[in-house]
């Protein structure tokens, strides 16, 4: 690569970095192992979803703000204890 282009290698986020970093050891993995598209795509099978090993909503529409896809918020709030004083000081949606 040339260092020397002033472009911009990546954008936010770690997946090109670590491209670099183990270029010519990269392989396909199952998506299962880390499904991303959850904050952004309001269509995801949900099917998918529950066979994820990881799930990750990058894009706006994070699960506990009003803009998060319904349909896929009790995938992160089972595991949310709402019983914490600082989990209701955040006012997340249940």
């Amino acid at each position: 690569m040339n260092l020397k282009s002033n472009l911009t290698l990546w954008k936010l986020g770690t997946l090109p970095p670590a491209l670099i970093a183990f270029r010519g050891h990269v392989h396909p993995i199952d998506p299962s192992w880390h499904m991303l598209g959850l904050g952004y795509q309001n269509k995801t099978n949900i099917e998918n979803v529950k066979k994820g090993a990881v799930i990750h909503y990058n894009g706006q529409s994070k699960p506990w703000l009003e803009i998060g896809f319904e349909h896929l918020r009790p995938f992160w709030t089972k595991y949310v204890n709402y019983t914490s004083d600082f989990i209701r000081n955040c006012h997340i949606l249940e």
